[in-house]
Parts: structure tokens; C-alpha cells; sequence
């Protein structure tokens, strides 16, 4: 039987293409798909595709494959091919097609694939044939096919589906209300209005949410004066939170001067209206009502009112942000302080700087937030009159402020303030020159590393000092080089070897390298930290002799340890292999637990058979047993990958 289908199809196919000059291979094309399944290779449906393809651009050609299709439908075809098919009408089909794809759209096997194809194929005949299948069909096929008519906006199915809506099964009724909206024409409109008029319960809620879907269809058309009377009356006070409050968001999309309803909504007690409101009024022309009424709020309501107006900006809120600074309510006036970073300006910093030496935790760490986020040059400019004058609190925190923002024109007045004799003062002066501070400042940096006002602001020098030279100019490195040269004090000495190191300058090295060979300890024992922090592992041979060499033992250990730190750098680059010699030589001058710890940790990353030796070596050293164990193990993965 399936065999003469088949034939009949090549028959048609070779007298369609006798007559409309098509390729001849086609029938053979077709002949082919319509054997095949899905769990078969798809060549031959791919070959169809293919034929399609070339025809794209002649409308005479795309017709004669459509009449072929349309006899393959009719055929004993495979289910899997008519599905096939189905697809490519979808995508080709005209009227011509719809009399066969009307016809399995009533078969359960074959409805999906022909509603697919039905739905889109242009013209009044594919609605007709849908809405008359509506009333043939059942289940999950008539939910189908529901859904299909307002895909396609059919207002001819309006009719049809209204009853629809009050089907037992609350799937197809839940359907039918989906299409209406989508159609949500005045005929569907008026429908969804009787639906919700005479519904309760469950049936209310979902004709409501369908009522506020065609309002927002019709707003997405353009048709705001359709949609306008839709969503005030779902706005009504007895209709479900979440439809009140998509009404909500209707009316201010459609309603000129919707400030009376965003009043009435601000000032009611449902927290989700009241959002939105306060959104609208801040967005619109209406932010001065929505500040008069701000103090009547609620606590959670200030909130949101402050979070809103630094989100968006707008200019004449700054008196709100600073008067909510003394509300009751502690959240309000971290919100204030929250919003001054964002909409504040030069005139706030007294009053946050206030609140930053005050005694609540959390207010001192967002107003210091806030000092450090205010923008504008100008801000800049205060902090920097700030910080010459005035209460030490105050300017302490004028200070952090200062370092917070990076600004530079404060570097002069904190190296001043590097000297008081306020130790807080001091001290954070040192902190804030670590990100305001440059090449220029970088002189006034060393003479207070090398002559600090107390011997204890040295390490805090020594860090912004690093972190200055690292960003710099590289000729400042002849400051460190001078200095260290110039001055006879073992401890500037060594201090300024530590900044030194960080540097990666090569006449830092040759400072280093002989400060290696100082008999003064704390000397070689800075210069052995200070090679250990160098950028590259150029120092790699100066911290394998200082090991190799030392009679102090903490020296020795100390350069042990750069030494390995410096392998893990390859910088520069070496292979895998040179990485393990480099390790091997490290383990041979490995005498104690964590030295031998650091070599095997480090091993896997150059996973190679000189590796495996090394760690399989120390496998047989009690003290390091677990730790070869584990090396061994992760180099012997890589290696059979």
C-alpha cells in the first residue's frame, strides 16, 4: 500500500515537473523523504530543503513544489516526512495548502504539525479553516488551536471563543481568555469586559489578568484611548494586588496627568502601589508634591522615596537628602546618606563630615562612603581647603576622603599632614598620599621615609612609597638611589631597600645586590625581602647564592623561600624543564619542613618526568611524606593525559 502511495507521489511529481519545468530530480528527492523517520539520517528530508532553497525567487517555481507537497500530504507518507513537510508549508504555503492541512488538522496524529503549518500561512483561509476545526476538535488539540487564533489575531474568532472562557476544563478556558487579549479587538475587548464582569473567585482573577493583557496589547499598538478606559477600571480598589498594579503602570502610560491617581496611590496603604508611584513622580514633573508629601510616609516608604531620587537624578533634591540626615528613622537617614554620594555637592561635605565622626558605626561608614562619591572638581577643591584648618576629627576624616577619591591636588597639604603631630592625623595623611600621591611627590615621600616624625610611620611609608614608585615616572628611582647612597641609618637603610624592591629598576638591583654582601644583618635580611618582592625572577641567582651562602640561618631560609617564590613568576619565560632544575636546586638546599612543602606544592605546575623524579625522591622523607604522596599523584595524571 505504502509503496503505491509512494509511487503515485513520484507520478505527480514527475507530470508537475514536466509541466512547470522544474528539476527531475525532485521526484527522486521526494521519493526518498517520504520513507524516512527520525531516528534515521537526514539527507534525504536535507535534500528537500536544498531544492526549496534554490527555488527562493521565482514564485512560479515555489508553487509547483507546493503542489507537490500538498499530494505528498495526501500520501501514505511517514508521519516524520508529513511533519517534515508540515514545516516547510509553514514557511511556503499559501491558500493552496489549506484544504489538505485542514484536513489532518482534525487527525490526532497529524494536528500539531498541521496547526503549525496553519498558523503561519497568510490569508483569510487558514482562519476559516481554523476557527471550523475548533468546533471538531478536543483537548489538548482544541487548546492548540486556541492559542493559534490569537497568535494570528483572528477577530473572526471572537465569537467562538467566548463561550469558550467558561469551559469546566480550565485550561481551555484559561486559553480562550489568552486569545481574546491577543486579539483585543473592540468585539474581544467587549467580550473580556462581560467575562469579568460575571466572574468571581479564581474565574475573576484570571479574566482580570486578561482584560490587563489586552490593555497592554492595545497600548503596544498604539491605541492608548482604547487601552486608557481597560485600566481604570481594573485600578478599582477591590481588584486583585498585582492587576492594580499592572493598571497602574497603564494609567501612567496613557493618562496626560496622572498626578491625582499617583497621590491617591502614594498615599494608600498598599506598599506596591506606592512604589510605583513614587517611580512615576520621581521620573515626571511631579517630584516637588512627592518631597511636600515625603514626611507623612512611612519609614519604608522615605526609603524608597530617596532611593528613587538618587536613581534618577534629578536636580532640587539635594534639601530632601540633607534634612533626612536628622529623621527618627536610622534606615531613612542612611538612605539620605546613600543618595548625598550620588546627588550631593560641595556644600554637603561639613555636614557628612560631621556625621562621619559621629557615634553611630553604621552612619560613620556610609557617610565616609558619601564623602568619598560626591562628585565634582569642586568637591575636590573643598576637601583640599578642609584639610589645612579645623577640628582634628573633622579633618581626619577630610583625610580618608581625600585618599578615598584619589585627589590629587591633596597631595601637598598631606605631606604636610604627614608631619603632625596628631598621631590618627598623621598616619592617615601617609595612607590617603598612596592614591593621590605621583612622580612629583615622590621626592617629599622619601625625606619622610628616610626622617619619619615617629620611627613607627616607616612601614605605613614604605607601603604608599611602593605603591607611588610603582605607578611613576621611572627616573624617580634615582630619589630612592640618592637616598640610600646619602644616608648612614641602617634602619632608612633598609626601608628604603624595601621600596627599592618593588621597583624592578636596574639600578635598584645593583643596590640590592650589594646591599647582600652589607655585614650589617638587618641590611642583608632587607635586601633578601626586598629581591623576593622584585616584579621578575631576574634576582633568581642572587637569591640562590644568598642562600647557599648565608651562615645566618634565618637568612638562609629567607632566600630559600624567594628563590622558590621567584620560579613561580616565569618571568622571564623558560620552559617546564628549566622550571624543575630550578626546583632541584631549591630542594637541595631545602632543610626544613616548609621549604621542602613549598618545592613539592610547586612541582605539578610543570608536570615533566624530571617532575615525577623529584617528587617520587622525597616520598622515602618522613617529614614530607603526604605532601610527595600528592605531587606524585597529580603529575602522574597529567602525564597520561
Amino acid at each position: 500500500m505504502k509503496t503505491t502511495a509512494i509511487s503515485t507521489v513520484v507520478a505527480l511529481g514527475f507530470l508537475c515537473a514536466v509541466a512547470g519545468g522544474q528539476p527531475p530530480n525532485l521526484d527522486a528527492l521526494l521519493a526518498k523523504a517520504g520513507q524516512w523517520d527520525y531516528d534515521q539520517n537526514r539527507e534525504p528530508v536535507r535534500a528537500v530543503s536544498d531544492a526549496i532553497q534554490k527555488a527562493q525567487g521565482s514564485s512560479a517555481t515555489l508553487r509547483e513544489i507546493e503542489t507537490r507537497f500538498i499530494a505528498f500530504l495526501k500520501s501514505g507518507a511517514t508521519p516524520a516526512s508529513k511533519d517534515f513537510i508540515c514545516r516547510q508549508l509553514s514557511l511556503m504555503g499559501s491558500a493552496a495548502s489549506v484544504p489538505v492541512l485542514s484536513t489532518i488538522l482534525v487527525q490526532a496524529s497529524t494536528a500539531e504539525v498541521a496547526r503549525f503549518a496553519l498558523e503561519r500561512i497568510p490569508g483569510a483561509e487558514a482562519d476559516r479553516a481554523l476557527r471550523d476545526a475548533l468546533a471538531k476538535s478536543s483537548g489538548n488539540t482544541r487548546i492548540g488551536i486556541i492559542n493559534t487564533l490569537g497568535w494570528r489575531g483572528d477577530a473572526g474568532a471572537v465569537a467562538a471563543l467566548g463561550p469558550l472562557t467558561s469551559a469546566p476544563d480550565q485550561s481551555t478556558a484559561a486559553a480562550a481568555l489568552a486569545a481574546l487579549a491577543a486579539i483585543a479587538d473592540p468585539a474581544a475587548v467587549q467580550a473580556l469586559g462581560a467575562i469579568f464582569g460575571k466572574t468571581s473567585g479564581a474565574a475573576h482573577v484570571s479574566a482580570a489578568e486578561a482584560c490587563l493583557k489586552a490593555a497592554d496589547n492595545l497600548v503596544a499598538r498604539g491605541d492608548k484611548a482604547a487601552a486608557a478606559p481597560l485600566y481604570k477600571k481594573l485600578y478599582a480598589a477591590a481588584e486583585p494586588p498585582v492587576v492594580r498594579a499592572g493598571a497602574l503602570h497603564g494609567i501612567i502610560a496613557t493618562d496626560a496627568q496622572p498626578t491625582a491617581v499617583l497621590m491617591e496611590a502614594l498615599r494608600g496603604d498598599d506598599t506596591r502601589l506606592q512604589a510605583i508611584a513614587i517611580g512615576a513622580l520621581a521620573r515626571g514633573g511631579s517630584v516637588k508634591q512627592l518631597l511636600a508629601e515625603m514626611p507623612k510616609l512611612s519609614e519604608a516608604s522615605r526609603v524608597r522615596v530617596l532611593g528613587t531620587l538618587s536613581e534618577h537624578r534629578q536636580g532640587g533634591v539635594l534639601p530632601a537628602f540633607t534634612e533626612s540626615l536628622n529623621d527618627k528613622s536610622g534606615p531613612v537617614r542612611l538612605a539620605g546618606l546613600d543618595g548625598i554620594g550620588v546627588v550631593g555637592d560641595a556644600s554637603v561635605i561639613p555636614l557628612v563630615a560631621a556625621v562621619a565622626v559621629g557615634g553611630d558605626e553604621a552612619e560613620r561608614t556610609a557617610a565616609r562612603n558619601a564623602l568619598g562619591r560626591i562628585p565634582g572638581k569642586d568637591v575636590d577643591r573643598k576637601f583640599v581647603e578642609g584639610l589645612t584648618g579645623g577640628e582634628p576629627k573633622i579633618r581626619l576624616e577630610l583625610i580618608r576622603a581625600a585618599g578615598a577619591r584619589g585627589t590629587p591636588a591633596a597631595s601637598p597639604a598631606l605631606l604636610k599632614l604627614s608631619r603632625d603631630t596628631d598621631d590618627d592625623v598623621r598616619r592617615e595623611s601617609i595612607r590617603a598620599l598612596r592614591t593621590t600621591a605621583a612622580s612629583a611627590d615622590v621626592a617629599g615621600l622619601v625625606a619622610l621615609l628616610v626622617s619619619p616624625t615617629r620611627p613607627g610611620d616607616r612601614a605605613e611609608v614604605v607601603r604608599s612609597l611602593g605603591t607611588v614608585v610603582r605607578r611613576s615616572d621611572p627616573a624617580c628611582v634615582q630619589d630612592l638611589v640618592s637616598a640610600y647612597t646619602a644616608t648612614g641609618e641602617a634602619e632608612a637603610r633598609a626601608a628604603l631597600l624595601q621600596v627599592l624592591g618593588q621597583s624592578g629598576d636596574a639600578r635598584a638591583l645593583a643596590i640590592l645586590r650589594g646591599a647582600l654582601k652589607e655585614d650589617n644583618p638587618d641590611l642583608k635580611r632587607g635586601a633578601i625581602l626586598a629581591l623576593t618582592d622584585w616584579p621578575d625572577a631576574t634576582p633568581l641567582p642572587d637569591l640562590f647564592e644568598a642562600s647557599r651562602a648565608a651562615s645566618n640561618p634565618a637568612h638562609r631560609v629567607l632566600a630559600l623561600r624567594g628563590f622558590v617564590k621567584l620560579i613561580g613568576l616565569l618571568v622571564p619565560a623558560r620552559s617546564p624543564g628549566e622550571s624543575v632544575k630550578l626546583l632541584a636546586d631549591a630542594m637541595s638546599l631545602a632543610k626544613g619542613v616548609e621549604e621542602k612543602r613549598a618545592v613539592l606544592a610547586m612541582l605539578p605546575r610543570y608536570p615533566t618526568p624530571e617532575a615525577l623524579a623529584l617528587a617520587t625522591a622525597s616520598l622515602n622523607d618522613s617529614q614530607v611524606t603526604e605532601e610527595a604522596k600528592s605531587a606524585v599523584g597529580r603529575i602522574e595524571r597529567t602525564l597520561k593525559r
